[in-house]
This record gives structure tokens, C-alpha cells and sequence, in this order.
């Protein structure tokens, strides 16, 4: 396969958006589920990815953990986040809403988010301290007007 094969192919364009390397095709695959041939043969072209490898592309790619009645909730907190933010860029593709409002909006489902995980942290031990913290750490650099990056 050629170099604009390679980046022609969802699986290889996927791995590269996460960082892995050719040589990484294994460990990519095993992120969304695949076995070794299956990641191989998605990397090569050979077939086409499935609905469900594609979701599992995109929740791997969203930092989402694998679905349990224990992080459902979490879950569905991002999913609702998600919403709003695609709600607010909407209003201002379309002119019904200022930009002042949709930052106001945003920062404020940010601090509640990061309130609550901040409460629920200190009553219980969190399943996902470093999401947590990567939250919390955003939500200081908006505090503070940088980049959490």
C-alpha cells in the first residue's frame, strides 16, 4: 500500500488521530476490540470497518470507557455535555446566539461537571481519577484564560 492509500484508509487515518504508528496496528485494534487479523486487515484495507468498530473508533477517540452499569451515568453526562456544545455552536453558526452567551453557557456545564466530579470525589474513590483531574486542570486554565493544553 502507498502512502496515499494508507491515508485514504479510516482505520490508519484513526490510529494516526490517536498516535499510534504502522507498528502499532495490534495494539490500536485491541482499544476497539479487534484481534490482531482483524486490526491487521482493517489497516490494510482489506475490509471495511463495521458499525460497531466505528463507534468503538469514536468512543475510544472521545476517552469513553467501555459501557457498565457503573459508568452509565458518566456516560450519559457526556452525552449531554456533548449536546449543549453542539447546541450553543449551532446558535452561533446561525446567528440566534452571541458568543459571549454560548462561552457563558459552556464554562458554566464545565464548572457544574467539574463541581460535581469534585464533590464525588471526596465522598467516594472515583473509577476515573485521571479524567477527573484532566477536567479539573481545564477548568483552572479557563479560570485562569490559558489553554489546558
Amino acid at each position: 500500500m502507498n502512502q496515499d492509500e494508507s491515508e485514504s484508509n479510516d482505520f490508519r487515518l484513526w490510529m494516526k488521530s490517536l498516535g499510534y504508528n504502522a507498528k502499532q496496528v495490534s495494539t490500536a485494534g485491541e482499544v476497539v476490540g479487534m484481534s490482531a487479523s482483524l486490526a491487521s486487515h482493517s489497516s490494510r484495507g482489506l475490509r471495511e470497518l463495521t458499525y460497531t468498530e466505528r463507534l468503538a473508533m469514536a468512543a475510544a477517540t472521545a476517552g469513553l470507557p467501555a459501557w457498565t452499569p457503573e459508568n452509565a451515568e458518566d456516560i450519559e453526562t457526556v452525552r449531554v455535555l456533548l449536546r449543549i456544545l453542539k447546541d450553543e455552536t449551532f446558535s452561533l453558526k446561525t446567528g440566534s446566539g452571541t458568543e459571549e452567551e454560548a462561552v457563558r453557557a459552556i464554562r458554566a456545564v464545565i464548572r457544574s461537571e467539574a463541581y460535581r466530579i469534585a464533590m464525588e470525589t471526596r465522598v467516594e474513590k472515583s473509577a476515573d481519577p485521571e479524567t477527573d483531574q484532566a477536567i479539573l486542570a481545564l477548568l483552572r486554565a479557563a479560570v485562569q484564560g490559558t489553554s489546558g493544553r
